[in-house]
């Protein structure tokens, strides 16, 4: 009985190692989520600064051969920052995407997959920088092209289920136009940008499950 039992789980683990690997045709949906929350005190003071932010992004691809997915995604995320002292200035934005992406896996076994993810999309971003207790100014307005690579690593819990996680655009390059204030007098600025994010790489730590359809 026990020798069969043991048969069977082993069995089941080559089902599972077998399907960890995404296949032509196959749909893979779902998305990636992430929270950031902070406190920091001013130095001398008892002034404390709290910055909380998240993001969701939803996506669905399709393998256009095996291990390789192209597909879709949404992306929405919240940023507050608020700067101690009295009174306190706020800093609050919102960012909101759309974009495409190109996804190749490496097999690892036991159901483990390396992943490396492209992505190039469009944003905009309406900020406001402000102190509590005064009007707010306009918003300023921000768009985006993004250009930015996810490297991350997944664990297939079934062949139609996938956990994963990583640091979303931890190289990216970007070109950003900005307009700030009302017309007639608003102030206009943009520029391009090529960088990594390893120094706020807990700000961009994502994790996700994506369903094989």
């Amino acid at each position: 009985m026990k020798k069969q039992f043991y048969l069977l789980s082993a069995g089941l683990l080559l089902v599972c190692i077998a399907h960890a690997q995404l296949k032509k045709g196959d749909i893979l949906l779902g998305g990636n989520v992430n929270f950031y929350d902070a406190h920091s005190t001013t130095g001398g003071t008892n002034e404390i600064n709290k910055q909380t932010s998240y993001s969701l992004m939803p996506s669905i691809g399709r393998a256009v051969k095996d291990g390789l997915v192209v597909g879709f995604s949404l992306t929405y995320s919240h940023n507050k920052y608020i700067t101690g002292g009295t009174p306190r200035s706020v800093n609050v934005s919102d960012t909101y995407g759309l974009g495409v992406f190109a996804r190749k896996y490496k097999i690892l076994g036991a159901g483990f997959a390396l992943f490396g993810e492209g992505s190039l999309g469009g944003q905009y971003t309406p900020a406001n920088n402000y102190t509590e207790g005064y009007p707010k100014p306009p918003a300023t307005k921000t768009y985006s092209i993004l250009a930015g690579f996810y490297p991350g690593i997944a664990y297939f819990i079934s062949p139609h289920v996938q956990l994963e996680t990583g640091i979303q655009n931890l190289a990216y390059m970007q070109y950003q136009h900005a307009n700030y204030g009302q017309s007639p007098n608003a102030t206009k600025s943009h520029y391009f940008q090529v960088g990594t994010n390893f120094s706020q790489a807990l700000q961009n730590f994502v994790i996700g499950i994506k369903w094989v359809i």
